[in-house]
Protein backbone atom coordinates (compact mmCIF):
# COMPACT_ATOMS: atom_id res chain seq x y z
CA UNK A 1 0.00 0.00 0.00
CA UNK A 2 1.66 3.04 -0.79
CA UNK A 3 0.95 6.57 1.24
CA UNK A 4 1.53 10.47 0.64
CA UNK A 5 4.56 11.03 2.57
CA UNK A 6 7.66 10.01 5.06
CA UNK A 7 5.82 10.54 8.13
CA UNK A 8 2.69 8.72 6.76
CA UNK A 9 4.53 5.56 7.10
CA UNK A 10 4.06 5.23 10.69
CA UNK A 11 1.23 7.51 11.20
CA UNK A 12 -0.85 4.75 9.15
CA UNK A 13 0.67 1.92 11.69
CA UNK A 14 0.22 3.49 14.91
CA UNK A 15 -3.05 5.03 14.01
CA UNK A 16 -4.50 1.43 13.15
CA UNK A 17 -2.88 0.42 16.31
CA UNK A 18 -4.68 3.42 18.36
CA UNK A 19 -7.56 2.01 16.98
CA UNK A 20 -7.05 -1.63 18.10
CA UNK A 21 -6.46 0.15 21.72
CA UNK A 22 -9.37 1.90 22.05
CA UNK A 23 -11.76 -0.97 20.69
CA UNK A 24 -10.05 -3.60 22.99
CA UNK A 25 -11.03 -1.25 25.76
CA UNK A 26 -14.58 -0.47 24.17
CA UNK A 27 -14.72 -4.32 24.12
CA UNK A 28 -13.88 -5.63 27.46
CA UNK A 29 -16.50 -2.79 29.12
CA UNK A 30 -18.97 -3.51 27.04
CA UNK A 31 -19.40 -0.25 25.90
CA UNK A 32 -19.73 -1.90 22.07
CA UNK A 33 -22.86 -3.94 23.00
CA UNK A 34 -25.12 -0.80 24.02
CA UNK A 35 -26.21 0.22 20.46
CA UNK A 36 -28.02 -3.06 20.29
CA UNK A 37 -29.98 -2.27 23.64
CA UNK A 38 -30.84 0.99 22.65
CA UNK A 39 -32.20 -0.64 19.33
CA UNK A 40 -34.61 -3.44 21.32
CA UNK A 41 -35.61 -0.28 23.86
CA UNK A 42 -36.01 2.56 21.11
CA UNK A 43 -38.37 0.41 18.23
CA UNK A 44 -40.12 -1.60 21.29
CA UNK A 45 -41.13 2.28 22.67
CA UNK A 46 -42.04 3.39 19.43
CA UNK A 47 -43.88 0.31 18.57
CA UNK A 48 -45.94 0.73 22.08
CA UNK A 49 -46.58 4.40 21.43
CA UNK A 50 -48.04 3.98 18.23
CA UNK A 51 -50.26 0.68 18.07
CA UNK A 52 -52.75 -1.32 20.29
CA UNK A 53 -51.20 -3.30 22.88
CA UNK A 54 -52.21 -6.36 20.82
CA UNK A 55 -50.04 -5.87 17.66
CA UNK A 56 -47.20 -4.01 19.52
CA UNK A 57 -45.10 -6.85 19.47
CA UNK A 58 -45.38 -7.68 15.69
CA UNK A 59 -44.53 -4.35 15.28
CA UNK A 60 -41.85 -4.07 17.25
CA UNK A 61 -40.49 -7.59 15.63
CA UNK A 62 -39.92 -6.11 12.10
CA UNK A 63 -38.91 -2.61 13.00
CA UNK A 64 -36.18 -4.72 15.30
CA UNK A 65 -34.96 -7.16 12.61
CA UNK A 66 -34.27 -4.62 10.05
CA UNK A 67 -32.03 -2.62 12.10
CA UNK A 68 -30.83 -5.31 14.51
CA UNK A 69 -29.43 -6.92 11.26
CA UNK A 70 -28.11 -4.18 10.03
CA UNK A 71 -26.22 -3.01 13.32
CA UNK A 72 -25.23 -6.81 13.15
CA UNK A 73 -23.70 -6.32 9.64
CA UNK A 74 -22.14 -3.06 9.80
CA UNK A 75 -20.70 -3.89 13.48
CA UNK A 76 -18.81 -6.84 11.60
CA UNK A 77 -17.36 -4.89 8.66
CA UNK A 78 -16.32 -1.82 10.49
CA UNK A 79 -16.02 -2.28 14.07
CA UNK A 80 -13.59 -5.89 14.83
CA UNK A 81 -10.02 -5.68 13.21
CA UNK A 82 -10.09 -8.18 11.50
CA UNK A 83 -7.73 -7.75 8.16
CA UNK A 84 -3.59 -7.65 8.45
CA UNK A 85 -1.58 -4.82 7.63
CA UNK A 86 2.08 -5.11 7.24
CA UNK A 87 4.45 -2.88 7.57
CA UNK A 88 6.47 -4.19 5.10
CA UNK A 89 3.55 -3.69 2.68
CA UNK A 90 3.59 0.34 3.06
CA UNK A 91 5.60 1.95 1.17
CA UNK A 92 6.54 5.40 -0.06
CA UNK A 93 8.00 6.79 -3.12
CA UNK A 94 8.55 10.80 -3.45
CA UNK A 95 8.21 12.25 -6.68
CA UNK A 96 11.05 13.02 -8.92
CA UNK A 97 13.21 16.28 -9.08
CA UNK A 98 15.52 17.85 -10.46
CA UNK A 99 18.36 16.57 -8.45
CA UNK A 100 17.36 13.36 -7.47
CA UNK A 101 15.05 12.21 -11.01
CA UNK A 102 14.82 8.70 -9.70
CA UNK A 103 13.88 8.71 -5.82
CA UNK A 104 14.47 5.57 -3.71
CA UNK A 105 11.01 4.32 -2.32
CA UNK A 106 11.15 4.11 1.92
CA UNK A 107 9.47 2.09 4.15
CA UNK A 108 9.41 1.63 7.53
CA UNK A 109 12.20 -0.52 7.94
CA UNK A 110 14.33 1.95 5.63
CA UNK A 111 12.72 5.17 6.27
CA UNK A 112 14.85 6.92 4.60
CA UNK A 113 13.79 10.07 6.79
CA UNK A 114 14.72 11.00 10.31
CA UNK A 115 11.17 8.89 11.25
CA UNK A 116 11.31 5.57 12.63
CA UNK A 117 14.83 6.54 14.47
CA UNK A 118 16.48 8.47 17.27
CA UNK A 119 13.23 7.93 19.05
CA UNK A 120 10.87 9.45 16.58
CA UNK A 121 8.15 7.27 15.68
CA UNK A 122 10.15 4.43 16.42
CA UNK A 123 8.80 1.07 18.14
CA UNK A 124 5.96 0.82 15.10
CA UNK A 125 4.23 -2.55 15.39
CA UNK A 126 5.23 -4.78 12.75
CA UNK A 127 1.33 -5.41 11.72
CA UNK A 128 -1.91 -3.80 12.35
CA UNK A 129 -5.11 -5.65 11.78
CA UNK A 130 -8.27 -3.61 10.18
CA UNK A 131 -11.31 -3.68 10.00
CA UNK A 132 -12.61 -4.99 6.48
CA UNK A 133 -14.47 -1.97 5.86
CA UNK A 134 -11.77 0.64 6.71
CA UNK A 135 -9.60 -1.56 4.42
CA UNK A 136 -11.69 -1.76 1.30
CA UNK A 137 -11.69 2.07 1.56
CA UNK A 138 -8.34 3.17 2.61
CA UNK A 139 -7.05 0.68 -0.42
CA UNK A 140 -9.60 2.41 -2.75
CA UNK A 141 -8.71 5.48 -1.89
CA UNK A 142 -4.78 5.25 -2.34
CA UNK A 143 -5.18 3.41 -5.34
CA UNK A 144 -7.38 6.52 -6.96
CA UNK A 145 -4.58 8.66 -5.15
CA UNK A 146 -1.56 7.53 -7.16
CA UNK A 147 -3.41 6.36 -10.38
CA UNK A 148 -4.36 10.13 -10.93
CA UNK A 149 -1.01 11.36 -9.79
CA UNK A 150 0.91 8.84 -11.82
CA UNK A 151 -1.39 10.01 -14.71
CA UNK A 152 -0.53 13.82 -14.12
CA UNK A 153 2.13 15.20 -16.58
CA UNK A 154 6.04 15.54 -15.46
CA UNK A 155 6.40 19.29 -13.07
CA UNK A 156 9.05 21.67 -14.80
CA UNK A 157 10.35 22.03 -11.62
CA UNK A 158 10.51 26.11 -11.38
CA UNK A 159 9.71 26.42 -8.44
CA UNK A 160 12.59 23.96 -7.25
CA UNK A 161 15.11 26.46 -9.15
CA UNK A 162 14.00 29.32 -6.81
CA UNK A 163 14.05 27.17 -3.86
CA UNK A 164 17.43 26.35 -4.11
CA UNK A 165 18.51 29.30 -5.08
CA UNK A 166 16.95 30.72 -2.38
CA UNK A 167 19.77 28.53 -0.18
CA UNK A 168 22.27 29.29 -2.61
CA UNK A 169 25.47 31.06 -0.88
CA UNK A 170 29.08 31.48 0.17
CA UNK A 171 29.43 29.57 2.63
CA UNK A 172 33.41 29.66 3.43
CA UNK A 173 34.14 32.55 5.06
CA UNK A 174 37.59 32.90 3.68
CA UNK A 175 36.05 32.62 0.03
CA UNK A 176 33.82 35.35 0.88
CA UNK A 177 36.45 37.59 2.46
CA UNK A 178 37.84 37.13 -0.79
CA UNK A 179 34.98 37.73 -2.92
CA UNK A 180 34.54 40.68 -0.62
CA UNK A 181 38.32 42.11 -1.47
CA UNK A 182 38.06 41.52 -5.42
CA UNK A 183 34.63 43.27 -4.97
CA UNK A 184 36.52 46.53 -3.80
CA UNK A 185 39.80 46.20 -5.79
CA UNK A 186 38.24 44.44 -9.37
CA UNK A 187 34.38 45.63 -9.55
CA UNK A 188 34.35 49.32 -7.94
CA UNK A 189 36.96 50.55 -10.44
CA UNK A 190 35.79 48.48 -13.44
CA UNK A 191 31.95 49.28 -12.86
CA UNK A 192 33.03 53.45 -12.33
CA UNK A 193 35.40 53.27 -15.23
CA UNK A 194 31.84 51.44 -17.46
CA UNK A 195 29.68 54.31 -16.44
CA UNK A 196 32.59 57.00 -16.91
CA UNK A 197 33.45 55.65 -20.84
CA UNK A 198 30.52 54.12 -21.89
CA UNK A 199 31.65 51.99 -24.39
CA UNK A 200 29.54 50.99 -27.42
CA UNK A 201 31.89 48.50 -29.61
CA UNK A 202 30.59 45.98 -31.43
CA UNK A 203 32.44 43.42 -29.39
CA UNK A 204 30.65 45.06 -26.15
CA UNK A 205 26.98 45.24 -27.70
CA UNK A 206 27.24 41.49 -28.93
CA UNK A 207 28.13 40.68 -25.28
CA UNK A 208 25.44 42.51 -23.49
CA UNK A 209 23.10 40.95 -26.25
CA UNK A 210 24.11 37.54 -25.70
CA UNK A 211 24.69 37.76 -21.69
CA UNK A 212 22.24 39.94 -20.75
CA UNK A 213 21.98 43.61 -20.14
CA UNK A 214 22.40 43.48 -16.39
CA UNK A 215 25.79 41.67 -17.23
CA UNK A 216 27.43 44.77 -15.81
CA UNK A 217 25.76 45.01 -12.49
CA UNK A 218 27.89 42.36 -11.11
CA UNK A 219 31.19 41.31 -10.22
CA UNK A 220 31.59 38.43 -13.10
CA UNK A 221 30.45 40.37 -15.53
CA UNK A 222 31.53 39.42 -19.31
CA UNK A 223 31.94 43.05 -20.25
CA UNK A 224 34.87 43.74 -18.04
CA UNK A 225 36.17 40.19 -17.98
CA UNK A 226 36.64 41.49 -21.88
CA UNK A 227 37.75 44.98 -21.55
CA UNK A 228 39.19 45.89 -17.57
CA UNK A 229 40.19 42.78 -15.61
CA UNK A 230 43.37 41.34 -17.54
CA UNK A 231 44.66 44.93 -17.10
CA UNK A 232 43.74 45.70 -13.78
CA UNK A 233 45.30 44.02 -10.44
CA UNK A 234 44.30 43.27 -6.64
CA UNK A 235 45.30 46.65 -4.54
CA UNK A 236 46.91 44.26 -2.17
CA UNK A 237 48.61 40.57 -2.15
CA UNK A 238 46.41 37.78 -2.22
CA UNK A 239 46.59 34.83 0.18
CA UNK A 240 47.20 31.84 -1.77
CA UNK A 241 48.56 33.60 -4.98
CA UNK A 242 52.05 32.36 -5.65
CA UNK A 243 54.38 35.75 -6.37
CA UNK A 244 55.07 35.80 -9.88
CA UNK A 245 58.60 37.74 -11.13
CA UNK A 246 56.73 38.78 -14.13
CA UNK A 247 53.62 40.32 -12.89
CA UNK A 248 54.76 41.38 -9.12
CA UNK A 249 58.19 42.90 -9.13
CA UNK A 250 57.00 46.28 -9.29
CA UNK A 251 55.36 45.30 -6.44
CA UNK A 252 58.17 43.84 -4.35
CA UNK A 253 60.11 40.53 -4.43
CA UNK A 254 58.63 37.11 -2.80
CA UNK A 255 61.57 37.42 0.38
CA UNK A 256 58.92 40.52 1.10
CA UNK A 257 55.54 39.48 1.15
CA UNK A 258 55.49 35.98 0.25
CA UNK A 259 52.03 36.12 -1.47
CA UNK A 260 51.24 37.99 -5.35
CA UNK A 261 49.26 40.30 -6.95
CA UNK A 262 46.52 38.33 -9.65
CA UNK A 263 45.27 40.63 -12.17
CA UNK A 264 42.03 40.77 -11.81
CA UNK A 265 40.99 38.19 -15.00
CA UNK A 266 43.41 36.07 -13.07
CA UNK A 267 41.95 36.25 -9.34
CA UNK A 268 38.23 35.58 -10.73
CA UNK A 269 39.23 32.72 -13.27
CA UNK A 270 42.66 30.89 -11.87
CA UNK A 271 45.73 30.92 -13.91
CA UNK A 272 45.96 27.40 -14.28
CA UNK A 273 47.76 26.93 -11.36
CA UNK A 274 45.71 28.71 -8.67
CA UNK A 275 41.49 27.98 -8.68
CA UNK A 276 40.11 31.53 -9.17
CA UNK A 277 37.45 32.89 -6.77
CA UNK A 278 34.13 31.55 -9.32
CA UNK A 279 35.36 28.08 -9.15
CA UNK A 280 36.25 28.27 -5.60
CA UNK A 281 32.19 29.30 -5.18
CA UNK A 282 30.85 26.97 -7.59
CA UNK A 283 32.49 24.10 -5.18
CA UNK A 284 30.53 24.94 -2.24
CA UNK A 285 28.34 22.74 -1.34
CA UNK A 286 25.00 25.32 -1.73
CA UNK A 287 26.39 26.82 -5.15
CA UNK A 288 26.99 23.43 -6.04
CA UNK A 289 23.44 22.02 -5.58
CA UNK A 290 22.21 25.32 -7.33
CA UNK A 291 24.27 24.54 -10.34
CA UNK A 292 23.11 21.06 -10.54
CA UNK A 293 19.52 21.93 -10.25
CA UNK A 294 20.25 24.73 -12.79
CA UNK A 295 21.72 22.17 -15.34
CA UNK A 296 18.77 19.50 -15.03
CA UNK A 297 16.29 22.21 -15.57
CA UNK A 298 17.60 23.39 -18.62
CA UNK A 299 18.04 19.78 -20.08
CA UNK A 300 13.89 19.84 -19.28
CA UNK A 301 13.23 23.04 -20.60
CA UNK A 302 15.45 23.20 -23.08
CA UNK A 303 12.90 20.50 -25.14
CA UNK A 304 10.18 23.29 -25.62
CA UNK A 305 11.59 26.73 -24.89
CA UNK A 306 15.19 26.23 -27.00
CA UNK A 307 18.67 26.55 -25.97
CA UNK A 308 19.99 28.66 -23.14
CA UNK A 309 22.48 30.41 -25.02
CA UNK A 310 23.93 30.63 -28.86
CA UNK A 311 26.19 27.86 -28.08
CA UNK A 312 26.97 25.13 -25.66
CA UNK A 313 29.52 26.37 -24.29
CA UNK A 314 28.00 29.46 -23.59
CA UNK A 315 25.02 27.88 -21.98
CA UNK A 316 27.40 25.72 -19.49
CA UNK A 317 29.30 29.70 -19.24
CA UNK A 318 25.59 31.39 -18.29
CA UNK A 319 24.90 28.11 -15.58
CA UNK A 320 27.87 28.61 -13.66
CA UNK A 321 27.61 32.40 -13.76
CA UNK A 322 23.87 32.03 -12.93
CA UNK A 323 25.12 29.48 -9.73
CA UNK A 324 27.95 32.02 -8.94
CA UNK A 325 26.32 35.26 -9.13
CA UNK A 326 23.32 33.89 -6.41
CA UNK A 327 25.49 32.44 -4.11
CA UNK A 328 27.18 36.06 -3.71
CA UNK A 329 23.67 37.86 -4.17
CA UNK A 330 22.85 35.77 -1.05
CA UNK A 331 25.94 36.40 0.96
CA UNK A 332 25.27 39.90 0.73
CA UNK A 333 29.18 40.38 -1.03
CA UNK A 334 27.45 42.66 -3.78
CA UNK A 335 24.13 44.62 -3.89
CA UNK A 336 24.35 46.51 -7.32
CA UNK A 337 20.69 47.25 -8.09
CA UNK A 338 19.31 49.63 -10.83
CA UNK A 339 15.53 50.92 -11.11
CA UNK A 340 14.34 51.00 -14.60
CA UNK A 341 11.34 52.89 -15.75
CA UNK A 342 8.51 50.23 -15.91
CA UNK A 343 6.76 48.55 -19.48
CA UNK A 344 3.96 51.84 -19.29
CA UNK A 345 6.56 54.29 -19.28
CA UNK A 346 6.43 55.50 -15.22
CA UNK A 347 8.35 58.93 -15.93
CA UNK A 348 7.30 59.50 -19.45
CA UNK A 349 4.68 61.64 -18.43
CA UNK A 350 6.90 64.06 -15.87
CA UNK A 351 8.88 66.52 -17.06
CA UNK A 352 12.21 68.36 -14.83
CA UNK A 353 14.54 67.18 -11.87
CA UNK A 354 11.69 67.42 -9.24
CA UNK A 355 9.24 65.28 -11.43
CA UNK A 356 11.77 62.63 -12.13
CA UNK A 357 12.28 62.56 -8.30
CA UNK A 358 8.73 62.17 -7.68
CA UNK A 359 8.35 59.24 -10.34
CA UNK A 360 11.35 57.39 -8.69
CA UNK A 361 10.38 57.96 -5.21
CA UNK A 362 6.99 56.12 -6.59
CA UNK A 363 8.77 53.40 -8.19
CA UNK A 364 11.18 52.36 -5.25
CA UNK A 365 8.10 52.65 -2.66
CA UNK A 366 6.38 50.44 -4.90
CA UNK A 367 8.80 48.21 -5.61
CA UNK A 368 10.00 48.00 -1.72
CA UNK A 369 5.78 47.21 -0.91
CA UNK A 370 5.54 44.16 -4.01
CA UNK A 371 8.99 43.12 -2.78
CA UNK A 372 8.15 42.98 0.72
CA UNK A 373 4.55 41.09 0.17
CA UNK A 374 6.55 39.22 -2.18
CA UNK A 375 9.35 38.00 0.80
CA UNK A 376 6.18 37.40 3.06
CA UNK A 377 4.38 35.01 0.39
CA UNK A 378 7.68 33.54 -0.47
CA UNK A 379 8.63 32.63 3.32
CA UNK A 380 5.25 31.69 4.21
CA UNK A 381 5.34 29.14 0.92
CA UNK A 382 8.60 27.40 1.98
CA UNK A 383 7.30 27.15 5.70
CA UNK A 384 3.83 25.85 4.47
CA UNK A 385 4.84 23.35 1.62
CA UNK A 386 6.63 21.02 3.82
CA UNK A 387 3.79 21.24 6.83
CA UNK A 388 0.75 20.36 4.12
CA UNK A 389 2.22 16.13 3.96
CA UNK A 390 3.19 16.15 7.94
CA UNK A 391 -0.44 17.63 8.96
CA UNK A 392 -2.41 15.35 6.52
CA UNK A 393 -0.68 12.64 8.00
CA UNK A 394 -1.29 13.56 11.30
CA UNK A 395 -4.80 14.23 10.54
CA UNK A 396 -5.19 10.26 9.02
CA UNK A 397 -4.03 8.76 11.86
CA UNK A 398 -6.14 11.11 14.41
CA UNK A 399 -9.11 10.06 12.11
CA UNK A 400 -7.95 6.35 12.27
CA UNK A 401 -7.52 6.22 15.47
CA UNK A 402 -10.68 7.67 16.73
CA UNK A 403 -13.17 5.63 14.58
CA UNK A 404 -13.65 3.02 17.31
CA UNK A 405 -15.55 5.93 19.04
CA UNK A 406 -17.33 6.59 15.90
CA UNK A 407 -18.44 3.76 14.85
CA UNK A 408 -19.90 2.79 18.69
CA UNK A 409 -21.74 6.20 18.94
CA UNK A 410 -23.28 6.07 15.36
CA UNK A 411 -25.03 2.89 16.51
CA UNK A 412 -23.63 0.83 13.70
CA UNK A 413 -25.35 2.89 11.19
CA UNK A 414 -25.06 2.34 7.59
CA UNK A 415 -24.76 6.60 7.19
CA UNK A 416 -21.41 5.92 9.31
CA UNK A 417 -20.41 4.05 6.67
CA UNK A 418 -20.46 6.54 3.51
CA UNK A 419 -19.58 9.28 5.88
CA UNK A 420 -16.56 7.70 7.00
CA UNK A 421 -15.26 6.39 3.67
CA UNK A 422 -16.02 10.16 2.24
CA UNK A 423 -14.04 11.56 4.95
CA UNK A 424 -11.10 9.78 4.52
CA UNK A 425 -10.78 10.21 0.62
CA UNK A 426 -11.57 13.95 1.25
CA UNK A 427 -8.53 13.95 3.71
CA UNK A 428 -6.52 11.52 1.57
CA UNK A 429 -7.07 13.41 -1.83
CA UNK A 430 -5.39 16.48 -0.43
CA UNK A 431 -2.42 14.67 -2.02
CA UNK A 432 -4.24 15.22 -5.53
CA UNK A 433 -4.98 18.87 -4.74
CA UNK A 434 -1.81 19.82 -3.84
CA UNK A 435 0.08 18.31 -6.79
CA UNK A 436 -2.62 19.58 -9.13
CA UNK A 437 -1.78 23.33 -7.49
CA UNK A 438 2.39 22.68 -8.35
CA UNK A 439 1.21 21.83 -12.02
CA UNK A 440 -0.49 24.95 -12.46
CA UNK A 441 1.74 27.81 -10.93
CA UNK A 442 4.73 25.87 -12.78
CA UNK A 443 2.46 26.17 -16.13
CA UNK A 444 1.15 29.90 -15.31
CA UNK A 445 4.85 30.64 -14.67
CA UNK A 446 6.47 29.31 -17.97
CA UNK A 447 3.15 30.98 -19.95
CA UNK A 448 4.16 34.25 -17.92
CA UNK A 449 7.67 34.48 -18.98
CA UNK A 450 7.31 33.53 -22.90
CA UNK A 451 10.69 33.67 -24.81
CA UNK A 452 13.60 31.49 -24.31
CA UNK A 453 15.27 29.53 -22.18
CA UNK A 454 16.92 32.14 -20.92
CA UNK A 455 15.26 34.49 -19.42
CA UNK A 456 13.36 31.61 -18.07
CA UNK A 457 16.02 30.65 -16.48
CA UNK A 458 17.34 33.95 -15.46
CA UNK A 459 13.88 34.83 -13.80
CA UNK A 460 14.00 31.45 -11.45
CA UNK A 461 17.27 32.06 -10.44
CA UNK A 462 17.33 36.17 -10.27
CA UNK A 463 19.63 37.80 -8.34
CA UNK A 464 17.58 40.77 -7.44
CA UNK A 465 16.37 41.39 -4.09
CA UNK A 466 13.79 43.52 -2.68
CA UNK A 467 13.60 45.63 -6.13
CA UNK A 468 13.99 42.53 -8.22
CA UNK A 469 10.33 41.30 -7.00
CA UNK A 470 7.89 41.82 -9.97
CA UNK A 471 4.65 41.86 -9.79
CA UNK A 472 4.40 38.76 -12.06
CA UNK A 473 5.95 36.86 -9.12
CA UNK A 474 3.71 38.56 -6.53
CA UNK A 475 0.90 37.05 -8.31
CA UNK A 476 2.48 33.52 -8.74
CA UNK A 477 2.71 32.90 -5.42
CA UNK A 478 -0.67 34.52 -4.45
CA UNK A 479 -2.41 32.42 -6.66
CA UNK A 480 -0.13 29.43 -5.21
CA UNK A 481 -0.95 29.90 -1.74
CA UNK A 482 -4.77 30.14 -2.68
CA UNK A 483 -4.20 26.82 -4.29
CA UNK A 484 -2.47 24.84 -1.93
CA UNK A 485 -4.27 26.37 0.97
CA UNK A 486 -8.04 27.08 -0.65
CA UNK A 487 -8.05 24.23 -3.11
CA UNK A 488 -8.32 21.90 -0.12
CA UNK A 489 -10.66 23.84 2.30
CA UNK A 490 -13.13 24.28 -0.81
CA UNK A 491 -12.99 20.06 -1.50
CA UNK A 492 -13.55 19.63 2.27
CA UNK A 493 -15.98 21.86 2.43
CA UNK A 494 -17.63 20.58 -0.91
CA UNK A 495 -16.96 16.93 0.73
CA UNK A 496 -18.73 17.62 3.98
CA UNK A 497 -21.47 18.51 1.86
CA UNK A 498 -22.11 15.63 0.27
CA UNK A 499 -21.29 13.00 3.45
CA UNK A 500 -24.13 14.81 5.12
CA UNK A 501 -26.62 14.08 2.14
CA UNK A 502 -25.13 11.02 1.80
CA UNK A 503 -25.81 10.61 5.36
CA UNK A 504 -28.96 11.73 5.25
CA UNK A 505 -30.14 9.62 2.56
CA UNK A 506 -29.25 6.17 4.08
CA UNK A 507 -30.77 7.27 7.43
CA UNK A 508 -34.26 8.20 5.42
CA UNK A 509 -33.74 4.53 3.47
CA UNK A 510 -33.70 2.81 6.60
CA UNK A 511 -36.73 4.66 8.09
CA UNK A 512 -38.50 3.85 5.21
CA UNK A 513 -38.29 0.60 5.69
CA UNK A 514 -38.85 0.52 9.54
CA UNK A 515 -41.91 2.63 8.53
CA UNK A 516 -42.83 -0.34 6.30
CA UNK A 517 -42.36 -2.78 8.33
CA UNK A 518 -44.58 -0.90 10.97
CA UNK A 519 -47.50 -0.42 8.47
CA UNK A 520 -47.52 -4.26 7.28
CA UNK A 521 -47.22 -5.12 11.29
CA UNK A 522 -50.90 -2.97 11.72
CA UNK A 523 -52.14 -4.17 8.71
CA UNK A 524 -51.57 -7.79 9.06
CA UNK A 525 -53.03 -7.51 12.81
CA UNK A 526 -55.92 -5.54 11.38
CA UNK A 527 -56.52 -8.30 9.14
CA UNK A 528 -56.30 -10.68 12.08
CA UNK A 529 -59.17 -9.29 14.18
CA UNK A 530 -61.44 -9.28 11.56
CA UNK A 531 -61.17 -12.75 10.28
CA UNK A 532 -60.99 -13.71 14.36
CA UNK A 533 -64.42 -11.36 14.21
CA UNK A 534 -66.11 -12.77 12.19
CA UNK A 535 -65.33 -16.55 12.65
CA UNK A 536 -67.58 -15.16 15.96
Amino acid sequence: MAVDSYLELFTTLFGWQWYGIIWDALTDTGIVYIPFVMILLTRWKDAARGGSYGNVHDIALRSIEIEFYVAVFVALIAGPPAVGLSATAISYTPSATLNDPAPATATPALPDSSYGSAGAFSGAPASVNIPVWWYAVLSLTKGINHAIVTGMPDSVGIREVQQQAQLATVSDPVVRAEASQFYSDCFVPARSKYLRDKPTSAAITALLNEYGADDPDWMGSHVYRSLYYPHMRSASRVTGWPYKASRDLDYGTAATGGWGQPTCAEWWLGDGTTTGIRDKIIALPEASDLSNTLASAATRFSTFLGSWGSTAAIAAEKLTDTAVRKSLNNSRVEAMTTFQPDALGAYSGREGVLGNLYGAAQDVAGAAGAGATHFSLGTMLTAIKPMLPTIQAVTLMAVYALLPIIVVISGYSLSMLAVGAIGIFTINFWTVLWKFAQWVDENLTVAMHPGSLDGLMSWAASPGGIAGATSKALMLDTMLAMFMIGMPVLWTMMMGWIGIKVGAGMRDVLSDGSAAAKRSGETGSKVATKVTTKGR
